[in-house]
């Protein structure tokens, strides 16, 4: 038997208002569905962080950060767009981790993803030889700084040659994080100086700082005999004068050498005689080493500037500062070893 019309519409009407109370329940509660941080910051920078809330919406967005305790404290509050979207740059003063979070019926409600965001600590250094005592073995100076800077802390000052890491010293953080010292790398070649910052385990990462490449000379190049209390090597291809102190080289010059119809001689000799200059084109003093060749200075510094030197009668021609390094330290019966 059929239902009466009007008990057929009451149970539709019934049911419409079921599916409408149930379609109401359906509705999906707002949430953080993505939250990232940039992963590793300097000190004194600020973190990038982003996220989204799903279904979109604009709304306050809660950034907080974990206690070692592993409770949560509020760092900041931002607001999403309508895209449900949000984003800041907040600023750090130690690693830590992050979350984001909504309120939903006055209560947070954290997203499920974390992020860690890292500082790095920073430095600065800069090493400093001249380039005449360039040599493995001689000090380099090292000036840098590190910070944050901890109370009786030490910064490590390492020196890498290629995929050759050597750790050279570890010098004292003075006040204001200043560093200072010297270092000697192990072999020629050419080295970058690095000053290292260590970091603490979740505090901070390590920062690092590296100075100019330098191009350093081996310690005995010519192999020249230990006894020897001096000596002085002159490569004439290279255009430099090499000078070693007891088999181990203490300074390099930029030399001239003779012009091709003029050449420097080649062979082993001795110096003869030490002399003022005899006029301005030797400079203030000379070496004589083989029948009128000598090693002195020179009233045409500009030329020692130049990449092809070879502009002499002969002899060799150094900065007149040089020479005058040079000439106390080379007693005579010196020798003097020509090579091309």
């Amino acid at each position: 038997m059929r239902a009466p019309l009007p008990a057929l519409l009451a149970g539709l009407g019934l049911a419409t208002i079921a599916l409408a109370t149930t379609s109401v329940a359906a509705a999906p509660t707002p949430s953080v569905t993505s939250f990232s941080a940039t992963p590793v910051v300097d000190v004194g920078k600020r973190t990038a962080v982003r996220g989204r809330i799903s279904p979109a919406k604009a709304t306050k967005v809660y950034i907080e950060r974990r206690l070692p305790n592993y409770t949560w404290a509020r760092l900041a509050v931002v607001k999403s767009d309508r895209r449900g979207r949000f984003s800041a740059r907040l600023p750090l003063r130690t690693s830590m981790r992050l979350r984001a979070a909504i309120k939903v019926d006055g209560r947070l409600a954290p997203g499920p993803q974390r992020a860690n965001a890292a500082v790095r600590r920073r430095a600065t250094v800069l090493a400093t030889v001249d380039p005449k005592e360039a040599i493995a073995g001689r000090p380099v100076a090292v000036a840098g700084r590190v910070w944050p800077a901890r109370p009786g802390e030490r910064a490590i000052v390492e020196a890498q040659r290629g995929k050759r890491v050597v750790r050279l010293a570890r010098l004292k953080v003075a006040v204001g994080g200043r560093v200072r010292g010297a270092v000697r790398v192990p072999t020629g070649g050419r080295w970058r100086i690095r000053l290292v910052a260590p970091g603490r385990k979740g505090v901070d990462r390590t920062g690092r700082a590296e100075a100019a490449a330098i191009e350093f000379f081996g310690r005995n190049p010519h192999t020249v005999p230990k006894d020897a209390s001096n000596y002085i090597v002159q490569d004439l291809s290279e255009r430099r004068l090499y000078y070693y102190e007891r088999g181990a080289l203490r300074r390099v010059h930029e030399v001239v050498f003779g012009k091709a119809s003029t050449p420097t001689p080649l062979g082993r000799y001795r110096v003869y005689s030490k002399t003022n200059g005899p006029g301005p084109a030797f400079g203030p003093k000379v070496l004589w080493y083989h029948r009128g060749y000598g090693i002195h200075g020179t009233n045409q510094e500009y030329l020692l500037r130049r990449i092809s030197r070879y502009f002499s009668h002969g002899c060799t021609r150094n900065t007149n500062s040089d020479i005058l390094w040079l000439w106390p330290r080379v007693p005579v019966g010196t020798p003097v070893i020509n090579i091309a």
